[in-house]
């Protein structure tokens, strides 16, 4: 009964993502932003919303054509895990260009500052849309109360070595110098023990 919740939330979820890709491409074919005005940045925002919100839509209608729920379960967490990672490295983009975006302004280098004004609307957007998906899939997965596969589990841990690997591969090889111990000697007092 719970497996046949599970794949019932999946394919709501599903219904939802098709119902906003349909909103996305409505308004992005406007072209018009909110207050009326036309201008690339409102599309390229929207673009950013359906870009991810199609990808979205994309995985989770190949998660639900998986032969059996586990397989279904296993998916879903590989996606939010998936979607969180987009959100963090945008996250991480965003910032970096948002550093450069008030370095530029302030040293009076306007389009390069324009430049990396527009690309931040995008970042922007596409961290949203990250956010929002990862959220949709944290909420089905919690509300369906289902427990995390232990496939999963193996990967995070492959995962986690494989960046370790990666920082052994970082590490500056600079020969370690050896320093010899020096030993203090009559620094202190000798108190014998008394035998019983």
């Amino acid at each position: 009964m719970e497996s046949e919740s599970f794949v019932s939330r999946v394919m709501a979820l599903i219904q939802k993502s098709r119902r906003a890709l349909r909103l996305y491409s409505s308004a992005g074919s406007n072209g018009f932003s909110r207050d009326g005005s036309s201008g690339d940045l409102p599309a390229a925002q929207v673009a950013q919303w359906r870009e991810v919100n199609g990808l979205l839509l994309r995985k989770l209608s190949e998660a639900a054509e998986a032969p059996n729920t586990k397989k279904i379960i296993y998916d879903v967490f590989a996606l939010r895990s998936e979607f969180q990672t987009l959100w963090r490295t945008t996250e991480s983009e965003l910032v970096q260009s948002q550093r450069e975006l008030i370095a530029s302004a302030e040293s009076g280098d306007f389009i390069r500052a324009a430049v990396l004004s527009t690309s931040l609307v995008s970042l922007k957007a596409r961290l949203q849309a990250g956010q929002a998906a990862h959220h949709e899939l944290d909420l089905l997965i919690k509300r369906s109360k289902v427990v995390r596969p232990a496939a999963e589990l193996s990967e995070e841990n492959a995962t986690v070595l494989s960046t370790l690997e990666l920082l052994d591969e970082q590490v500056v090889d600079e020969p370690v110098k050896a320093v010899p111990l020096k030993v203090a000697v009559g620094g202190g007092k000798v108190i014998p023990l008394k035998r019983r």
